[in-house]
């Protein structure tokens, strides 16, 4: 009985010292705080023009208070479960100071956290200049050529827009950025916008996006529309001719498709003097606004919306022959849209297609991810534990890294934007035919180059692309109740060979080479858009020729588009909306 009676004793012991450990290494056991988002040691910085939100699971009811007046809770109060409270520092300072935030739930010992509000500068008395100060920091330290950038002398007094872009044009080393166009004028990749206040309103769809929501954008749903300039003995004209249309869209729901040409607006001639101003007005409405547009002599009626612009224009198998061929008109890199993308491939590959043309002509770019999930579901196995892409960044960044570049393999395992395998839409093939254009950048040539890195056969057919081989890590600022995304250049793109020296674009082999706008190379004639996937739109008809070896009529000299006596007016990569990049969210 001695013996049993001195076990029970060292057993009570044991367990004892055990909860007694886990008390002490577990700061939740007293506090009925778990899963919190703070961290106990660091405070958080917090704003007048940025709330904070926190998170943490409560044991049971709870209440909350702050040991200072200027730092408010909203709610004060709460019940058992996941909770979220909303700090707000109701004014500025000029001198740093710092606020307890205490829980207490009921049952529980308290548990604290500290948030600290910075003094705000007493130069800076614009938001431009707060504006600015933030750009020149995240520049500082971010930029490709950040070496020069600290170097220049510049004027925090002008508008954001122009301190960026002038300290950017006036550098010399930074010419993956800054490039010449055809007019003798220069411009950059990178950016600063303003947000509108609807991007900050997201969906995410039937399944929640891990990180890249949808962003509402105020539109007409033209996806792009190309000026062309018509001479006639009563003067010149302009005409805009519609490249695409987002499905859904007032445009759209009015009847209007590729190919429609437009020769007035509000009952205005468009003009050489006036197009510009007409364009930027039907591609980029900062609101709900009506305009009339006229085409062959009829007048329509379109009134711009708040809406998610699908970048999937056209989706469809098609039969030839012993080929399945999938075709995908895809118009910018938005990884809000990755969900509705996978279920392209997916539909893909249970439809056993056996050829794939990827139309990237008109996408300028965007998330790099979304990038990553089309080679990936092209590829299949053969991108298995492969680089899918390598990115070399400053020399203050790489000299941390010990001049090691950072990777991003294939996608093959599990896709972190939707949570899930991509294995049900891979496709397996080592051979696509990709349609691209002088608009085909960025994201558009990063897919093209890391298929090649990895022995993927990618037969170009149009025009050369840009030659964007360097991206963007954006940052988003919060100033003065304002929302402001700065997305300078932070990188170059490297595929798993080591090449990322196409700054040049890709271009097409010489038979392959089609002007879609006049690919019978007759003079002074610009021959007007046909419907995607059709066997008279050029571009797609030369990819099913090589294809299944059968020659469309497109290609005959029989082919009567639509014909204006006019040539098209390009429109520079600065002024070309939607010319997005190739787009990393930077770490938090």
């Amino acid at each position: 009985m001695k013996k049993i009676g001195y076990l029970n004793l060292l057993l009570f012991i044991f367990i004892s010292t055990c909860l007694m450990s886990c008390k002490s290494n577990n700061e939740e056991i007293g506090s009925g705080v778990s899963g919190q988002s703070w961290l106990n040691k660091e405070p958080l910085e917090i704003t007048t023009e940025a709330p904070l939100q926190v998170v943490f699971n409560a044991a049971s009811s709870w209440s909350a208070s702050s040991n200072s007046s200027w730092c408010k809770i909203t709610p004060t109060t709460g019940d058992r479960g996941q909770n979220i409270i909303k700090l707000t520092a109701t004014s500025t300072t000029d001198k740093d100071r710092t606020a307890i935030i205490s829980i207490s739930v009921k049952g529980y010992s308290d548990v604290s956290f500290s948030v600290i509000q910075k003094a705000l500068d007493p130069s800076l008395t614009t938001e431009d200049m707060e504006v600015n100060k933030a750009v020149y920091d995240y520049l500082s330290e971010m930029y490709l050529w950040n070496d020069e950038y600290k170097t220049l002398s510049l004027d925090n007094t002008k508008d954001y827009q122009s301190f960026f872009s002038d300290a950017l044009l006036s550098m010399n080393t930074n010419t993956l950025d800054k490039k010449l166009e055809s007019d003798g004028k220069y411009y950059i990749f990178s950016y600063i916008e303003k947000l509108n206040t609807i991007n900050s309103v997201s969906s995410t769809g039937s399944r929640a996006t891990k990180y890249i929501d949808k962003e509402l954008a105020y539109s007409f749903g033209f996806t792009g529309i190309t000026p062309i300039r018509v001479a006639t003995e009563t003067g010149d004209y302009v005409y805009f001719s519609i490249e695409g249309i987002y499905p859904d869209s007032p445009a759209s729901n009015a009847g209007l498709k590729r190919g429609t040409l437009i020769n007035k607006i509000d009952g205005t001639d468009i003009s050489v003097s006036n197009w510009y101003t007409q364009y930027t007005k039907l591609m980029g409405p900062a609101n709900v606004i009506s305009v009339n547009v006229t085409s062959d002599g009829k007048e329509v009626g379109l009134t711009s919306k708040a809406m998610y612009c699908n970048p999937i224009l056209l989706s469809k198998v098609l039969t030839e022959g012993t080929h399945k061929i999938g075709y995908l008109v895809y118009s910018s890199f938005d990884a809000g849209f990755d969900e509705e993308l996978f279920n392209v491939f997916k539909d893909f590959k249970s439809q056993n297609i056996t050829d794939l043309i990827l139309d990237l002509r008109y996408n300028g770019g965007g998330h790099t991810i979304s990038a990553n999930m089309i080679a990936t579901c092209v590829a299949g196995n053969y991108a298995k534990d492969k680089v899918f892409t390598k990115y070399r960044y400053n020399a203050e960044r790489m000299k941390v890294l010990n001049g090691i570049m950072d990777e991003d393999l294939f996608a093959t395992s599990t896709y972190s934007n939707l949570g899930v395998s991509l294995s049900d839409g891979f496709l397996g093939l080592k051979k696509i035919y990709c349609i691209v254009g002088n608009n085909t950048a960025s994201s558009s040539e990063l897919v093209i180059n890391s298929l090649r890195g990895i022995d993927i056969d990618v037969v170009l057919i149009g025009e050369k692309t840009v030659g964007k081989n360097v991206g963007m890590e954006y940052t988003e600022k919060t100033i003065r109740n304002n929302k402001y995304r700065i997305v300078p250049i932070t990188f170059q793109s490297y595929n798993a060979k080591g090449f990322g020296d196409y700054q040049g674009g890709f271009e097409p082999i010489p038979s392959l080479i089609i002007d879609e706008t006049n690919p019978l190379n007759q003079t002074n004639v610009f021959y007007n858009y046909r419907d995607f996937g059709t066997n008279n739109e050029p571009l797609y008809a030369k990819a099913v020729e090589l294809i299944t070896g059968v020659k469309l009529s497109v290609t005959s000299r029989s082919y009567q588009p639509t014909l204006l006596k006019g040539n098209t007016i390009k429109v520079s990569a600065k002024h070309r909306l939607g010319f997005d990049g190739m787009l990393k969210k930077a770490k938090e």
